[in-house]
C-alpha cells in the first residue's frame, strides 16, 4: 500500500471522500507544484479519485494542474500531460471497467522515462484488489499523438457523423441508431431509435434538428434536445443515402433510387424530384451560391438550379463511383471516388484541375479544416490521410481504425472526429507533430499466436508474414516470408520447426534455427484456415475451405485421407493428447470427433447456435472447450459427448481459446475487443484486458501467467497475469 492510501485509511470515510475531492483544486489554488505533481503521479490517488468520482472529474484534475503556469519543470508538466492522455486514450474502457485501470496505464506508458512514470507503474504495479492483465510491452496507443479518444456503443458501421457548435457529436449507424455524444467526456448521452434500416446519412438544422436517411427509404427529423422524433419524410422507393439541409430550412435527399428530392419541412411533402443520374446519389452538397452538387455510383457529379429543378451539366473524370462532395469557400468542389482517388473540380471551366492519390481502396469521406488549408479523407483501406491543398501532397495519416472509414467531420477548434465500420468513433489532433515509435506487432490482423518450448512466440498475419519473437524479451527474432497471401494458422514441429497455413493454399514448413523455409505442401487448391500437429509429430492435419480436413504424413509428405462431414467450413482442429483423436469446429455450428487411425467420425456435439470458431483440448485429453459466434464459450465431455456447462461474458463472437498447463483456466479472445481468464472451478471471469480492436488470437506459456493476444490491428499484446 502507498504512502498517499496509509495516509488516507486513517481517516474516517467522509474526511476520506472530502479529501479527495478538494485537495487537487486546493494545490492548484496555492500554486503548490511540487505536491501536485506528487499527488497526480500517486497511482492510489489516481484509482481512489476515478472510484469515487468518475473518470472526467479525474481529467479535469489534470487539465486545471496544467494550466497553471507556475511550472518549475517542464519534464514534470510533460509527466502529468502523458498520464491525462493515457487515461484520456482509456476513458472508453475504464467507463466500463475500472479494474483495468493499472493494465491500461502500463500497457500506454511503459515506455516513456520521465519523472515519476516509472515510480508511478511500479507503484500501479503492487495493485492487489483482484487478479489483472499487465501488458509487459508497448502494445496500446501511447499519449502524444494525434489519437486522442475513442467512443464505443454502437453495435453496427458507423456511417454519418455531425457535430453541432455546442460540441455534441450525432453519429449513424447500420444498428439502425442514432447516438448523442459529448464531445468533451465521450460520455453518450442519448440513444436515437425508430428507423428500421441502416442509418446511411446525417445533417443538422440550425443545431436544433437531426436530419436522418435510411435504408429503410425514409428520412426521418428528430428534436436533439428532446430526441423525440417530429416526423417522417416517405417517397423514396430504395434507400436513403445522403441528405443535408439548405439554408431556408429545406431538406435535400440522395437515394438508391437515382433520384434527388427537395422537402418542405411545413407541409412534410417533396416540392421537387430531380432525376438525371444512372446511379445511386451517394453525396450531397449545397453550394455557396443555392446551387447544389450531387455525386453518385454513376462515376458523374451534376450541378442543379433549384429554382428552375434543372439539371445545369455533369462533371466526368472519375472511373468508380463519386462517394462523397464537399465545397471549398471559393466555389471548388472536392470529389471521393471508389477508384481511389480524390478530386478537386473547377465548376467555371468543368474540370479537375488536380487529383489526389495515395489511398489503396475506395473514398468513403472528405472533410476540409476551418482554415481552408488541409483536407481529411477516410477510405476502405481504414486509414484517414491529411492532405495540404495548397500543396496537393499528403502531410500524413491518421491510423487507429481496423475497418473502412465511413464519416468525417472537423470540429472548429481544428480537431478531428471519424466513423468506422469496426462500429467506433475516434478523435484525433491535427496539430501535434510529435511522432511516436511503432508498436509491437504486424502491419495487418494477426490470425495466430503459439509459443514455442524455448521460450520463443510465433504469431502469423494478414500482412503474408509469420514473425518470431523473444517471449521474456518481448523482441522480435525473425520475420519469415514466403505465403502470397493471409496467413491462418501456425503450429509446432519437433526440431525447432513449425508449420504455417494460408488462404494462399499452401502449408509451409519453416527451421528457426535458420529461419528459411524447407518445403511446402499444397492444400489441393482451396484456402487452409487451421492447421494441428500430432504430439508425435508424425501427422498434420489440416482445415480446408472445401469443408474438408486433409491428414498428411510428415514422414513421406503424403497424404493420409480427407476427414468429411460437415456442411460448411471447417475452421477449428485440435488434437488430443494421446494423439488418438482429433476435433474439429465448423461454420455449421457443429463439433466433430474423429478417430484418427480409422478416420471415422466418432461423434457430433451440437449445442452451439453460432458458427464455431475456437477449439481447445484440456491437458488431460478429457474435456474439449469450444468458442463460438454465439458469444459463448461451451465445455464438453469427450467421452459422452454431453455438454458440461458454458461459459457466457463476451459481447460478440469468440473468436480463440486456450487452456493454461494447469488446465484451471481458460483464456479467451473476442472481436468486442477483451481478452478473458476464467477461473474452470467457480466458472468465472477473474482478470480482463481490452485492446483497441477485435482480438483474434491467444496463447499461454508454460508458467501460466505470461499470455500473449494477437490484434485485428496487427498489435501483439504481451501480458502477465498478476495475482
Amino acid at each position: 500500500m502507498g504512502e498517499f492510501r496509509e495516509n488516507l485509511a486513517q481517516m474516517p470515510l467522509e474526511d476520506q471522500r472530502y479529501l479527495l475531492e478538494t485537495l487537487p483544486g486546493f494545490l492548484v489554488s496555492e500554486s503548490d507544484t511540487e505536491q501536485l505533481h506528487r499527488l497526480l503521479t500517486d497511482f492510489d490517488f489516481i484509482e481512489s479519485r476515478l472510484y469515487l468520482f468518475g473518470i472526467e472529474s479525474l481529467l479535469n484534475d489534470y487539465e486545471e494542474a496544467m494550466q497553471s503556469n507556475v511550472w518549475a519543470s517542464n519534464e514534470k508538466l510533460k509527466t502529468l500531460k502523458l498520464i491525462q492522455g493515457a487515461i484520456e486514450l482509456s476513458s472508453h474502457i475504464l467507463v466500463e471497467d475500472k479494474t483495468q485501470l493499472a493494465g491500461q496505464l502500463w500497457g500506454r506508458l511503459i515506455s516513456f522515462e520521465v519523472p515519476g512514470m516509472q515510480k508511478m507503474l511500479q507503484q500501479a504495479k503492487s495493485w492487489k484488489l483482484a487478479p489483472w492483465l499487465r501488458p509487459i510491452a508497448p502494445s496500446l496507443t501511447p499519449p502524444g499523438g494525434r489519437l486522442l479518444r475513442t467512443f464505443i456503443g454502437h453495435t453496427g458501421w458507423v456511417n454519418a457523423v455531425a457535430v453541432t457548435s455546442e460540441g455534441l457529436v450525432i453519429s449513424g449507424s447500420s444498428d439502425n441508431t442514432l447516438k448523442v455524444w459529448s464531445l468533451e467526456t465521450g460520455k453518450e448521452i442519448g440513444t436515437i431509435t425508430g428507423h428500421t434500416g441502416r442509418i446511411r446519412a446525417i445533417a443538422l438544422l440550425n443545431d436544433k434538428w437531426v436530419i436522418s436517411g435510411s435504408d429503410d427509404f425514409s428520412i426521418k427529423v428528430w428534436d436533439l434536445e428532446t430526441t423525440e422524433e417530429l416526423f417522417t419524410l416517405t417517397g423514396h422507393t430504395r434507400g436513403v443515402r445522403a441528405v443535408a439541409a439548405l439554408p431556408d430550412g429545406r431538406v435535400i435527399s440522395g437515394s438508391s433510387d437515382n433520384t434527388i428530392k427537395v422537402w418542405n419541412l411545413e407541409t412534410q411533402t417533396a416540392e421537387i424530384t430531380l432525376t438525371g443520374h444512372k446511379g445511386w446519389v451517394n453525396a450531397i452538397a449545397v453550394l455557396p451560391d443555392g446551387k447544389i452538387i450531387s455525386g453518385s455510383s454513376d462515376n458523374t457529379l451534376k450541378i442543379w438550379d433549384l429554382e428552375t429543378a434543372a439539371e445545369l451539366f455533369t462533371l466526368q473524370g472519375h472511373t468508380g463511383g463519386v462517394r462523397t462532395v464537399t465545397t471549398l469557400p471559393e466555389g471548388q468542389v472536392i470529389s471521393g471516388s471508389s477508384d481511389n482517388t480524390i478530386k478537386i473540380w473547377h465548376l467555371k471551366t468543368k474540370e479537375a484541375f488536380f487529383t489526389f492519390k495515395g489511398h489503396t481502396k475506395g473514398i468513403n469521406a472528405v472533410a476540409v479544416t476551418p482554415d481552408g488549408k488541409r483536407m481529411i479523407s477516410g477510405a476502405s483501406d481504414n486509414n484517414l490521410k491529411v492532405w495540404s491543398l495548397q500543396t496537393g501532397e499528403e502531410l500524413f495519416p491518421l491510423k487507429g481504425h481496423t475497418d473502412s472509414v465511413y464519416a468525417v467531420a472537423v470540429l472548429p477548434d481544428g480537431r478531428l472526429i471519424s466513423g468506422s465500420d469496426d462500429f467506433t468513433l475516434k478523435v484525433w489532433s491535427l496539430d501535434t507533430s510529435e511522432e511516436l515509435p511503432p508498436l509491437i506487432g504486424h502491419t495487418n490482423r494477426v490470425n495466430a499466436v503459439t509459443v514455442l518450448p524455448d521460450q520463443q512466440l510465433v504469431s502469423a498475419s494478414w500482412d503474408n508474414t509469420i514473425k518470431v519473437w523473444n517471449l521474456e524479451t518481448t523482441k522480435l527474432v525473425h520475420t519469415l516470408k514466403g505465403h502470397t497471401d493471409r496467413v491462418n494458422s501456425v503450429a509446432v514441429l519437433p526440431g525447432n520447426r513449425i508449420i504455417s497455413a494460408s488462404d494462399d493454399n499452401k502449408l509451409k514448413f519453416w527451421s528457426l534455427e535458420t529461419a528459411r523455409e524447407l518445403f511446402t505442401i499444397e492444400g489441393n487448391t482451396r484456402c487452409v484456415f487451421s492447421v494441428a500437429v500430432t504430439p508425435d509429430g508424425k501427422q498434420v492435419i489440416a482445415c480446408l475451405s472445401d469443408q474438408t480436413l486433409k491428414v498428411w504424413n510428415l514422414e513421406t509428405l503424403g497424404e493420409v485421407y480427407t476427414l468429411a462431414g460437415h456442411t460448411d467450413w471447417v475452421s477449428a482442429v485440435a488434437v488430443t493428447p494421446d494423439g488418438k483423436r482429433v476435433i474439429s469446429g465448423s461454420f455449421d455450428k457443429t463439433i466433430k470427433i474423429w478417430n484418427l487411425e480409422t478416420a471415422e467420425e466418432i461423434s457430433t456435439l451440437v449445442g452451439h447456435t453460432g458458427w464455431v470458431k475456437a477449439l481447445a483440448v484440456m491437458p488431460d485429453g478429457k474435456r474439449v472447450i469450444s468458442g463460438s459466434f454465439d458469444k459463448t464459450i461451451k465445455v464438453w465431455c469427450l467421452s459422452t459427448g454431453e455438454e458440461l456447462f458454458s461459459l457466457s461474458g463476451h459481447n460478440d463472437w469468440v473468436s480463440s481459446i486456450v487452456v493454461t498447463p494447469d488446465g484451471k483456466k481458460v483464456i479467451s479472445a473476442s472481436d468486442d475487443n477483451t481478452l478473458k481468464v476464467w477461473d474452470l472451478e467457480t466458472r468465472q471471469v477473474i482478470a480482463n484486458f481490452t485492446g483497441e480492436s477485435s482480438l483474434e488470437c491467444c496463447a499461454v506459456a508454460a508458467n501460466g501467467v505470461t499470455i500473449i493476444a494477437g490484434e485485428a490491428s496487427g498489435r501483439v499484446h504481451f501480458l502477465k497475469l498478476e495475482p
